[in-house]
């Protein structure tokens, strides 16, 4: 992999992180309601004055722009503020950034960075065992379907993972907490929360045989969502790259089937999974969001929603610039991986 390429990614990377900082400034300013309203609901308390001192102790006072739009009869023109470039809350959000200060959440009262630390465990678990599961079956579903192309199996598995890449995560998910959690089905697994309620445990393990039993159905309805698009990708790229020539070189040659498929047709194959494993990021974590809801899970999902509802902006805003920044994250290891796989775009 040659600097040049490294440099160019690195490059767009910061960049890509930079607007994400300034739209997550805008975004969340843009939202109608007031968060003192939410922290200082009616009563004798919010009074005036109390409101003008919250609104101070949060820095709320403070123009949002170092620039302010004046209308004249001449037109909208800009004006800088009397205050210091520094005394406005753009700039002290950007410069927390650079200390990776988050702020205080408006709800909880804490560090915004506590908040999150609580439930991106939680998140975690779910979504890297849903990742794995996904990974694991998509792939050998799509290499199946794509070597015996025009197959009972290929027929089934295709119309299979068109129907669950189309449905809804949190259709799905309420369709197997009715079936597999319920006393109306099967019963199987437990239906809401990570941990049973009350529960006391003697041991470690203990516990976590009572986390991965609440685990399974959460885990199982984000892994059926993920899982049909790895296997449609899988299954096209493998059926393109059977079409090549070095293939029919290779069977030329009198190699087995299963030599040609394990040590030419797969590692070409999967040269488009690894780009679509960063870009489906932001799609599981949307989807975490709907199946968190469903089953009560602890996590981002579920915080988020909590977030919008007391119109925590900090939270939202930190929420959003780890997400964000874990997509490009990943998609800035997707090229490099690419790149190392594939010495055609190194340059």
């Amino acid at each position: 992999m040659s600097r040049r390429y490294f440099a160019k990614k690195v490059l767009q990377a910061i960049l890509t992180i930079l607007a994400i900082a300034v739209l997550n400034f805008a975004l969340f300013r843009m939202l109608p309601g007031d968060p003192i309203n939410t922290l200082l609901p009616k009563g004798p308390a919010a009074t005036p004055e109390r409101k003008a001192q919250l609104r101070e102790a949060l820095g709320l006072d403070l123009p949002l722009w170092p620039v302010n739009v004046v209308v004249t009869e001449a037109g909208p023109r800009l004006e800088d503020f009397p205050q210091s470039l520094t005394e406005n809350q753009f700039f002290l959000y950007m410069g927390n950034l650079l200390t990776l200060e988050l702020g205080d959440s408006l709800y909880a009262r804490k560090s915004v960075a506590e908040v999150i630390g609580e439930r991106i465990g939680p998140t975690l678990l779910l979504v890297l065992t849903a990742e794995v599961l996904a990974l694991f079956f998509g792939l050998l579903i799509g290499i199946r379907a794509g070597w015996k192309r025009g197959g009972v199996f290929d027929t089934v598995s295709i119309n299979t993972s068109l129907i669950l890449y189309a449905v809804p995560l949190f259709w799905l998910g309420m369709l197997l907490l009715y079936f597999f959690a319920t006393s109306n089905g099967l019963n199987l697994f437990p239906s809401q929360q990570m941990v049973t309620a009350g529960a006391t445990f003697d041991n470690p393990i203990e516990l976590w045989l009572d986390i991965l039993s609440h685990l399974v159905l959460p885990a199982t309805t984000l892994a059926l969502g993920l899982l049909a698009g790895y296997a449609l990708i899988m299954r096209s790229s493998l059926i393109d790259t059977l079409s090549e020539d070095y293939i029919t070189t290779a069977r030329a040659k009198g190699l087995k089937e299963n030599s040609i498929l394990r040590r030419h047709a797969i590692p070409n194959a999967l040269l488009p999974t690894v780009t679509l494993i960063a870009l489906t990021l932001g799609y599981v974590i949307g989807g975490a969001i709907g199946v968190e809801e469903v089953y009560t899970w602890p996590g981002m999902g579920s915080l988020i929603v909590d977030s919008v509802a007391r119109k925590d902006y900090p939270v939202l805003q930190g929420i959003f610039l780890v997400i964000t920044i874990s997509v490009v994250v990943a998609n800035f290891v997707a090229d490099m991986a690419y790149g190392v796989l594939d010495p055609r775009v190194r340059r």
